[in-house]
């Protein structure tokens, strides 16, 4: 990897692509994980973890001790499995990471190998979808089995244009701008629940994809676990979302039931292109409401 990378450049780099979050409740950068230099990853899966617990006390200690002096300075347990308490204890005396992964360990490898080969300062992969919508390159994140995926088709068959599904190849252009591009092995294809994968371009035709597209404004999907209170005039202005030390302009949006995501998505990108012209909705009702009050 990079040779001036440590654990915490990798955690924020692909925590969204693998799905990554640390496996302990305090997460330590400093000592062995703090340092920079050429790092690799390690992942376990259920095969490893059922072999390390049929090991008696003692071979788990010298298993482990073994494994961690010539690993990495961070470990992944993939498809979202616990681990023992001797992992943990060895993994501190070590000064080694633990994270989980909610991806398969073939997948969370297929991933990182794809993050690997083009890892560098200028470069990101990020999980999300990516689509041309009214002239903007818009960044569709947010946790997985939120329907991202759903609403990119319902959107690229209102005719907007399919740049990337799951895995989005993210690079800093000279003028500061990102751009967003498919791996040469997804282009073109996206993977529906009960569909399995399909073939955008196709189904939809050469002209609903495109090879690559600017990123303009990120719509992140949030399920709402509890009843919050909203900002209803929309008077507030989200983070920024920030990729490769450039923000991007977002915009949240709840997930429940009976909300149509498209759609919202869709208005939510002609709300942020009027917004760039100078018109912001919340504030010219609120103009009105104060002129109309001022009368009385």
């Amino acid at each position: 990897m990079d040779n001036n990378l440590d654990v915490k450049d990798f955690y924020e780099r692909a925590k969204d692509l693998l799905k990554l979050r640390p496996a302990a409740k305090k997460i330590d950068f400093s000592g062995k994980a703090g340092r920079k230099g050429s790092i690799s990853v390690e992942v376990w899966g259920k095969k490893e973890t059922q072999d390390f617990e049929k090991l008696s006390s003692k071979k788990k200690k010298e298993y482990l001790w073994k494994r961690f002096q010539k690993s990495p300075p961070c470990v992944i347990l993939a498809d979202n499995l616990s681990f023992s308490q001797e992992i943990e204890d060895a993994a501190k005396e070590e000064g080694l990471i633990v994270f989980r992964s909610a991806l398969s360990q073939k997948k969370c490898r297929e991933r990182m190998k794809s993050l690997f080969s083009r890892l560098s300062p200028d470069q990101v992969i990020i999980s999300g979808e990516l689509l041309k919508i009214s002239g903007l390159g818009v960044l569709i994140v947010g946790d997985s089995g939120l329907g991202k995926s759903e609403s990119a088709l319902e959107l690229i068959s209102r005719g907007y244009r399919f740049v990337c599904d799951d895995a989005v190849h993210i690079s800093r252009e000279n003028n500061g701008r990102l751009a967003g591009t498919a791996p040469p092995i997804s282009r073109n294809f996206m993977e529906i629940r009960g569909l399995g994968i399909i073939n955008i371009k196709e189904i939809f035709g050469p002209k609903a994809v495109l090879k690559q597209s600017a990123i303009d404004l990120v719509i992140k999907l949030e399920k709402r676990e509890r009843i919050k209170e909203d900002d209803r005039l929309g008077l507030k202005t989200p983070k920024a979302y920030k990729i490769l030390g450039v923000k991007i302009p977002q915009i949240n949006i709840p997930v429940a039931p009976g909300r149509n995501i498209a759609t919202l998505i869709e208005v939510a990108c002609q709300v942020h292109v009027l917004k760039e012209k100078g018109y912001h909705a919340p504030q010219d009702i609120v103009q009105k409401l104060n002129r109309a009050l001022s009368v009385r």
